[in-house]
């Protein structure tokens, strides 16, 4: 990617090219989607925006996706250097067994069941011993709807996949080889753990598949010059990502990481 493609699992960055692209005439959409995507938090989240000084300061940044029928499985604590735009972005094995505030020791993803996004954001912070400013979430339909805008990610799936779970209607089938996936086998790529015959996959096997798959998808997204495909991404990202981040936050880091470069960029996964 080069220095104008803004961090790829950040799809809040995507935004940027929106604007540059096609300036004031999708400007006031644009803005209705950041509205519509925030949500608030408790009084001490966020990057405290009326302090000029906090503003440059870096800064740690929860992301995980999120379903309808089962617990977030997908986690990646992003450490934010603003002032030197610099990103790394660190995955968290869902099955961490870490001290749940107010509940008993167990898996990290049940915190989200147990109290939604503010007490999983509490969870890692006592884990880690960091403090989290807040939050972005993406629901997995937001990922799958992304996937088929651009026809699909082109991937090389190391192994077979296939993999049936009844309970919660998961079925996975996926062939080794290099291909192109839709939205719902891309989503299957980056899920897949379990295997019917128990030739399982890694948590760390897992993590990669999902950094890969977003860097391609932002690459591919960024590339993107249709206006009426503009129109569309921006109605995904309204529905299906939810962000503690306002609206002033966001166009803060827009205008930050306009020129990122992404050798900037590190990704490691927490062992």
């Amino acid at each position: 990617m080069t220095k104008r493609k803004i961090i790829g699992v950040y799809f809040l960055f995507f935004l940027l090219g929106v604007v540059l692209a096609y300036g004031h005439g999708l400007y006031s959409h644009y803005k209705d989607t950041l509205a519509k995507m925030h949500v608030k938090e408790d009084a001490e989240s966020g990057m405290n925006p009326e302090t000029s000084k906090k503003e440059e300061e870096p800064f740690a940044f929860l992301l995980f996706g999120i379903s309808e029928a089962s617990p977030p499985d997908t986690f990646i604590l992003a450490l934010i250097d603003v002032e030197l735009q610099k990103v790394q972005l660190i995955s968290v094995p869902r099955d961490s067994y870490v001290d749940i505030p107010g509940y008993r020791k167990d898996k990290i993803n049940s915190a989200y069941s147990k109290g939604g996004a503010s007490l999983l954001r509490k969870t890692l912070e006592n884990w880690l011993g960091v403090k989290i400013a807040g939050y972005a979430s993406i629901n997995y339909q937001g990922f799958i709807d992304l996937v088929n805008i651009i026809d699909g990610l082109n991937v090389n799936v190391s192994r077979d996949m296939q993999y049936d779970d009844p309970v919660n209607g998961t079925h996975i089938n996926i062939k080794k080889g290099q291909q192109v996936l839709d939205g719902q086998k891309a989503l299957d790529f980056v899920r897949f753990r379990q295997s019917n015959d128990g030739n399982h996959a890694s948590d760390y096997d897992r993590m990669e598949r999902q950094q890969t798959a977003l860097k391609i998808l932002a690459d591919k997204l960024i590339s993107i010059k249709s206006l009426s495909r503009y129109q569309e991404i921006l109605n995904i990202l309204s529905s299906n990502i939810k962000t503690t981040l306002t609206v002033e936050e966001i166009n803060l880091l827009i205008r930050k990481f306009y020129s990122f470069d992404t050798k900037n960029l590190q990704t490691s996964s927490i062992m």
